[in-house]
């Protein structure tokens, strides 16, 4: 069913999948994390590095790095519970779209004619066009952006 899918509109199906992906992982996210201390954290951030431009004492300077990472820190291990949760889920959806792509023969999804030498030489896969993969990765990016900012995600 899906292969049929996959085969017939390989464009419309990675945009489904990259939507439905980034949809859960945002929710589940918004879920899991404190979005009020994350914020908190973010603005205490913001104005710990406003001073420590603005201070001259060494001293002072390293209190303020030491605050920072401190915040740096529990940003860090309050936002690693989600990440660690939907690991294996994410690990395996990927193993599911390769088997269903590679079953499918799609080659590449979204093609461009630009040919950089460099490029070509170095990423060979990605000098004409982008799979299955790459294509997943654009689209997970635009609608990750646009769905943290419609479900205020800090």
């Amino acid at each position: 069913m899906f292969e049929e899918f996959v085969k017939n509109q390989p464009l419309i199906s990675i945009i489904l999948f990259s939507f439905v992906i980034s949809l859960a992982l945002t929710l589940i996210y918004k879920m899991l994390t404190n979005q009020k201390r994350i914020k908190e954290l973010k603005e205490e951030q913001k104005e710990l590095q406003i001073k420590m431009k603005e201070e001259k004492d060494k001293e002072k300077m390293l209190e303020i790095q030491k605050s920072m990472l401190e915040k740096s820190a529990e940003l860090m291990k309050s936002t690693m519970k989600p990440t660690l949760i939907t690991f294996i889920p994410l690990l395996l959806i990927f193993i599911f779209l390769k088997q269903t792509y590679t079953a499918a023969e799609v080659g590449n999804i979204i093609s461009w004619s630009i040919k950089v030498p460099v490029l070509c030489t170095v990423l060979p896969g990605v000098c004409d066009g982008a799979g299955w993969f790459l294509s997943y990765v654009i689209f997970s990016l635009i609608f990750s952006i646009l769905l943290r900012k419609i479900f205020k995600i800090h």
